[in-house]
């Protein structure tokens, strides 16, 4: 049986977009100096790429669904091409003719590629994007409309240190979570 540690989340919501970064900064230092907080996500209606640019990259290798898809999809279409020609040339008698023509099943090929890597990226997305996910219940609506919020994940044990830190930069709203 594997035992999962309790985790904290504080969820703060600012009406300025500079306090905002000035709090994502001083969690940042925060973080560097005492290793307190898991992770921070930022939720506002329109993006900060200065915020995003503080919290780094995240990596979705959407990419990869993409091209695995598509190979995929190569080799199944060229195989459901190859097979269907295999099927016909025992019935016939055919002389001349390769077994497997190339040229005619290029087409098929490449539109099983396109199909494949097109479908391969939506299920791609829809896992990364957490769909279909319903609001979380400490999430607060004016998120959506004009203000900015902040997610903060730590250990029990550091949340007062983050609250702190929340609070000083000037907060409207902290709501605490466990979860």
């Amino acid at each position: 049986m594997v035992r999962r540690r309790k985790k904290h989340l504080l969820f703060a919501t600012y009406d300025d977009f500079e306090k905002a970064r000035e709090v994502v900064g001083e969690l940042k230092v925060l973080d560097l100096k005492e290793m307190v907080i898991d992770n921070i996500e930022l939720y506002s209606p329109i993006e900060h790429p200065e915020v995003e640019e503080i919290l780094g990259d995240i990596d979705k290798p959407i990419q990869r669904f993409t091209f695995f898809g598509a190979i995929t999809g190569a080799i199944c279409a060229f195989l459901l091409v190859a097979a269907a020609a295999q099927s016909m040339f025992t019935v016939q008698p055919q002389g001349g003719k390769p077994v497997i023509p190339l040229p005619p099943d290029i087409v098929i090929t490449y539109e099983g590629t396109i199909l494949f890597g097109v479908l391969s990226t939506l299920i791609g997305f829809f896992i990364y994007a957490g769909l279909p996910k319903s609001l979380r219940k400490y999430y607060n609506e004016k998120v959506s409309e004009d203000q900015i919020g902040i997610e903060v994940q730590m250990q029990p044990q550091h949340k007062e240190k983050v609250r702190e830190v929340l609070k000083k930069c000037g907060a409207i709203e902290i709501r605490e979570v466990e979860l």
